[in-house]
């Protein structure tokens, strides 16, 4: 119990806990030590036995803590040299003593030991040291996760045996630009100091997975820009007393640590931090980060956001500053398109965004009334156009660049929706529904406004501005035939022609359009092909219609004057056929300029 203490860190079978109290535990006999797992699931409750709390987890999960016996034997720690070693020089040791037990290759006998008085003892010679070292020397990325480091030394030592290994730390390992000391046995902050301290070209500190005591005052970490102290369960005013202790960091890594809230500014240095895993429920409560003006990188993955502004919106709103151009918002709870809408204002210098994996993906892009699609969660393709059309800034959306085309095409299919929304609401509502697309204005400046029919006049068509958006928009008239009943995507009968009626902009290619008609009429992707009926004639033959291998537009009779004359009073028109064929080639490519409509036949193709 003498070597016991509170926030002393143990390891029990390889499982790392951190004691938060000593004492007697009433109905039981003898001493308990209080235990908070750092695997919350490992425990049996928060710190309480029988109704009474002996103790209190810094995890919010209701299992993190057990009781142990201060009797029963815990894991050795190691000491900072001591694992460098283990992990680094172990293999050099035993390659070095197979070859000393087998210099040619296994077939001779072993060396003969060295004896003094009378015992054995190991032959290690200047040589091997030597490599030993120098190979040590050598290294600028140490990694010792996980090896139940507990400081410079692993406990039992005094100052002077520290102090020497201090020393020794230098000379061992002078060229360590980045260290992994995560998931281990420190909890002192003053021993993490003494080791970074001997380290002189250290920049980058991973310390994620340990549990700290308080923060000393008056530590410094020299010339460190990296840190990452992900799940170390610190408070952010803690974790703004550590990096206050840091004059060079740059990039901060504080995932996985329950903050829910930015309570103080942080350095105004800071050019990434990354908050991924926490439990921040909205933009508004990282107001405090607006005043950083050094910040390019932000990651808030795997929170829980469902609002930019909260609940109480503030005649204040957020705005980072321009310098910040990446932002991370994907596994998070936003689910509305306002929130994705206010983005332009909160981050005027955004360039690239990740938003993947959000509840707002996941619904319909509208009702079946404005879109003329099944009420289906919209598709990959759907939500990448609907989100780069609403943010004007963006360079790359969920990892993917975005080309001028992919623009053109996201906004396009953004207006029509918009002028369907309009079509199908009364004109009163017109004023709700633009001022929930702010892009509105500048899209139709650039690409024209979308065509609007409330009603059709004596069924006539207006006419269509040559700017506008249904100047670049083809309406297309699907027709399946269904064969068979299980070919029939809403349980119409054999015989049936299904047809669906939708507009796609010229600029989408056949791959793009395909994915809408397997949605529209349900079918498996790439077992149907799409073909055109045109409006034109071809002159075709009895014979050549008879001809059960069918005809062939260049075959060289055809182009035979005399040919042609013999048929002509043998001939007959039927309307050209096109296939549009898979290709990145937009479909405008296969129509007329002036095109608006278009009667697309959908065909079953055997599986292959």
């Amino acid at each position: 119990m003498a070597d016991l203490h509170i926030n002393q860190r143990l390891s029990y079978g390889g499982d790392l806990c951190t004691v938060r109290y000593i004492g007697k535990v009433d109905g039981t006999a003898g001493d308990w030590l209080g235990v908070e797992w750092d695997d919350a699931t490992r425990g049996k409750h928060a710190g309480e036995h029988r109704g009474v709390r002996y103790f209190t987890c810094r995890s919010n999960q209701p299992t993190a803590g057990s009781f142990v016996r201060p009797s029963r034997p815990a894991d050795k720690p190691r000491g900072f040299l001591e694992a460098l070693r283990y992990k680094y020089a172990l293999e050099f040791e035993e390659q070095e003593l197979a070859r000393e037990k087998h210099p040619n290759g296994g077939g001779a006998a072993a060396k003969k030991p060295v004896v003094f008085n009378g015992k054995v003892a190991e032959e290690i010679g200047f040589d091997k040291i030597r490599k030993q070292l120098a190979e040590l020397q050598e290294l600028s990325i140490v990694l010792l996760d996980g090896l139940l480091v507990g400081g410079i030394l692993g406990g039992g030592f005094g100052a002077e045996q520290r102090d020497a290994a201090c020393e020794e730390i230098e000379q061992v390992c002078p060229k360590i630009t980045e260290l992994d000391l995560s998931r281990n046995l420190l909890g002192s902050w003053e021993e993490v100091a003494d080791i970074c301290a001997r380290l002189k070209r250290l920049r980058a500190l991973k310390l994620s997975g340990n549990r700290f005591g308080p923060v000393e005052e008056g530590l410094t970490f020299e010339g460190i820009s990296e840190l990452k102290v992900d799940d170390t369960l610190l408070s952010w005013d803690e974790i703004m007393r550590l990096t206050g202790q840091f004059p060079s960091l740059t990039s901060l890594s504080a995932s996985a640590n329950q903050i829910a809230e930015i309570s103080t500014p942080i350095s105004n240095s800071l050019q990434s931090l990354v908050l991924e895993g926490n439990e921040i429920t909205s933009l508004a409560s990282l107001k405090k980060l607006t005043a950083v003006t050094s910040l390019e990188r932000l990651s808030l993955r795997d929170n829980n956001i469902t609002t930019t502004y909260g609940a109480n919106t503030s005649d204040d709103p957020i705005r980072f500053s321009p310098t910040l151009k990446s932002v991370d918002l994907s596994r998070n709870s936003i689910n509305s398109w306002s929130s994705i809408n206010d983005l332009t204002n909160i981050f005027p210098g955004l360039e690239v965004l990740r938003i993947s994996d959000n509840p707002l993906l996941d619904q319909p892009v509208g009702s079946q009334a404005v879109t003329g699609m099944p009420e289906k969660p919209m598709t990959v393709d759907e939500a990448y156009m609907l989100t780069l059309a609403r943010i004007s800034s963006l360079q790359v959306l969920n990892y993917g660049t975005i080309t001028p085309k992919d623009r053109s095409n996201a906004e396009l299919y953004y207006l029509s929706l918009i002028g369907k929304e309009l079509s199908a609401s009364p004109e009163a509502a017109e004023p709700d529904i633009l001022a929930a697309h702010p892009r509105y204005s500048e899209l139709c400046e650039t690409h024209g406004q979308p065509l609007v029919r409330r009603a059709e006049v004596d069924g006539l068509r207006a006419a269509v501005n040559p700017r506008s958006v249904a100047a670049r928009l083809v309406r297309f008239t699907f027709r399946l035939a269904v064969s068979s009943s299980e070919d029939s995507p809403a349980g119409e009968t054999p015989g049936d022609q299904v047809t669906k009626f939708i507009e796609i902009p010229r600029s989408f290619d056949t791959y793009q359009t395909k994915a809408i008609v397997t949605r529209l009429f349900d079918l498996p992707p790439y077992e149907f092909k799409l073909v055109w009926e045109t409006d034109e004639l071809d002159p075709v033959s009895k014979e050549k219609v008879d001809d059960e291998d069918g005809w062939d537009s260049e075959d060289d009779s055809l182009g035979s004057k005399g040919a042609a004359e013999k048929a002509a009073d043998d001939t007959r028109f039927v309307k050209r056929e096109v296939e549009l064929v898979d290709s990145t080639k937009d479909i405008g490519f296969w129509f007329p300029a002036d095109l608006v409509e278009a009667r697309v036949r959908v065909e079953r193709v055997p599986r292959s």
